[in-house]
């Protein structure tokens, strides 16, 4: 077994698939997309030399919810920990960034944003029968110029993600050094919305739009799409998370397809992501 252990990457490190298709991680923030980019990115896809990724975060990007902000990884150490007979990655990112929102030059106040956001969060996913109206809210703010940005914050811990790439899936694996306080920890697994724009669980098949900017999911397992079905990506849910499937498409700012998990527990997670074409979700 060749092994590289404890030798970090200066450059981005890249794992061939099968079908022309790759996996692509960086040291640093790149690929550095829209508004995402001020941020840490996890596992990527590539094909023919091109990064799928758009605006999306990657497969298995973590973010920290405290109750006063959300923690998201501004600084990350990289190294190939093994290259054969599999490839195994890691990076610990650490939770030292924090995002905030604009209206043209000026800054909104945390201590105005934080609070509504919250409310409007919860307002969201409770109340099903006004989601079109919460929507025109999202649409209002896109059309008035609110933008986020990302800036350095005190450091509310690490969180060390090994990727193990096994043929077309990826077994990823957390553990976290988070300070008091943490209330949920998310593992983001996004692709670019311009490529995924179908979703299907055991239910329901859904497209573009349809798919929505942030629904629960209640199955144990979601695939996000090519419409043509020739590449995919499947979440199995881990036993204890919360499933969340979502796209988001506006020019110029946002184009990110996802699937994303969520734990109250977090001293030690896993799960995996499928690669490869679609096929029935049964």
């Amino acid at each position: 077994m060749a092994r590289d252990s404890d030798v970090r990457s200066a450059e981005s490190i890249t794992i061939d698939l099968s079908n022309g298709f790759a996996l692509r991680i960086y040291p640093d923030r790149r690929p550095g997309n829209l508004e995402l980019a001020g941020i840490h990115k996890a596992l990527i896809l590539v094909k023919g030399g091109v990064e799928l990724v758009e605006e999306g975060a990657g497969f298995g990007l973590p973010i920290a919810i405290f109750r006063d902000k959300t923690l998201f990884p501004g600084s990350a150490t990289l190294r190939m920990i093994q290259s054969d007979p599999y490839p195994i990655i890691e990076k610990i990112y650490e939770l030292d960034t924090v995002s905030v929102k604009s209206l043209g030059e000026s800054r909104i106040s945390d201590a105005i944003y934080h609070p509504a956001h919250r409310i409007f969060s919860i307002l969201y996913l409770s109340l099903n029968y006004l989601r079109p109206f919460f929507d025109k809210i999202m649409e209002l703010r896109n059309m008035v110029g609110v933008r986020t940005s990302f800036i350095v914050a005190q450091s509310r811990g690490r969180v060390s993600v090994l990727y193990s790439v096994r043929q077309d899936e990826i077994g990823i694996d957390v553990s976290t050094e988070l300070s008091e306080g943490c209330e949920e920890l998310m593992l983001l697994n996004e692709q670019g919305a311009l490529t995924f724009r179908r979703y299907d669980d055991l239910s329901s098949t859904l497209i573009d739009n349809e798919i929505g900017a942030w629904e629960k999911v209640d199955a144990e397992k979601a695939t996000l799409s090519t419409l043509d079905g020739g590449l995919s990506f499947t979440v199995l849910k881990p036993l204890g998370a919360s499933f969340w499937r979502g796209r988001e498409r506006v020019k110029g700012r946002l184009s990110w397809a996802g699937l994303t998990l969520s734990f109250r527990r977090h001293d030690s997670i896993s799960y995996k992501v499928k690669i490869g074409p679609r096929t029935d979700p049964n």
